[in-house]
């Protein structure tokens, strides 16, 4: 129910920020790991919890300094992992034993949207896989909740895809299917709420489906301002520098996420499609508002 401590890793992160976000605005008592003060988290509601989410100890510290017995498990492959699959699987076997070691009554992983479909040259997609196997046997009461490719990514100048006013861009021009992590939020805060409904089920999370001629006009029908659709890069490149990357977009555009909005509609009545994401995030990447004044 509302009012119950969650504790969230990796609290700061691109999921992290709007997964908390969303779990204050529906009345929990939100903690979230950082490695360092954050004073953002304080803005929004959240206690910030000085800790490494990837070290055994720091995680049972964080459970016992919050008392938290619910617990949203993210794991990062690229940059804490150190795009290793091995690292990546350890840290998040370590955060389920911390959860169960500290009583926890339930834990919901972050993995990905039909991640047992895509081939083996998506290298980041393979700790999901294992990680979900390691919940469903460790008897910890759990729901899995996998998200389809992030609105988020739109703005993303860590990884050479800032959102410039007049231009949107992404790594795939044909029909893919996105969410916010606002929603995967949302979502959560379903899961927490009703946790004996949600023991033992997943939820794909797929606010909404366009190309990136649609991504550009709905940009534009918010921003009022004309907005030109780019490959974040050519294909050859894609293929050649972002190889894992590159064979996640094939099974986007060769197969497709199998899960339909409608699906997750039943969750979330009203998940963000391209346009409130564009209102929602509110900015481009110098920090301009994209909604005019």
């Amino acid at each position: 129910m509302s009012g119950d401590k969650v504790l969230v890793l990796c609290a700061t992160g691109k999921v992290g920020r709007n997964l908390c976000r969303a779990l204050v605005e529906a009345g929990f008592d939100v903690a979230g790991t950082t490695r360092s003060q954050s004073a953002f988290l304080e803005s929004i509601g959240v206690t910030p919890v000085i800790a490494d989410y990837t070290k055994r100890s720091d995680l049972d510290r964080a459970l016992a300094e919050t008392q938290a017995k619910k617990v949203f498990v993210l794991t990062d492959y690229f940059r804490a992992a150190r795009k290793r699959v091995d690292v990546e699987v350890a840290q998040g076997q370590a955060a389920m034993d911390a959860a169960k070691a500290a009583g926890a009554d339930h834990v919901i992983l972050m993995s990905v949207a039909d991640a047992e479909r895509f081939d083996e040259k998506t290298h980041h997609i393979k700790a999901k896989v294992i990680l979900e196997a390691y919940l469903k046997g460790s008897g910890l009461p759990f729901t899995i909740l996998r998200p389809s490719a992030f609105f988020e990514n739109l703005d993303d100048a860590e990884n050479w895809n800032p959102l410039n006013k007049g231009r949107v861009s992404f790594l795939s021009e044909k029909e893919c299917k996105f969410c916010a992590t606002y929603d995967i939020g949302r979502a959560a805060a379903v899961v927490f709420a009703n946790p004996q409904e949600w023991h033992g089920k997943s939820l794909d999370i797929v606010g909404w489906k366009g190309d990136l001629v649609d991504l550009a006009s709905a940009l534009e029908r918010v921003s009022g301002t004309k907005v030109s659709p780019r490959l974040a890069m050519p294909l050859l490149l894609r293929r050649l520098f972002l190889n894992d990357l590159h064979h996640m977009c094939l099974y986007f555009e060769q197969q497709g996420i199998s899960a339909e909005p409608e699906d997750f509609k039943r969750v979330i009545p009203d998940p963000l499609s391209a346009e409130d994401w564009f209102r929602f995030h509110n900015r481009y990447a110098n920090g301009e508002p994209i909604v005019p004044a």
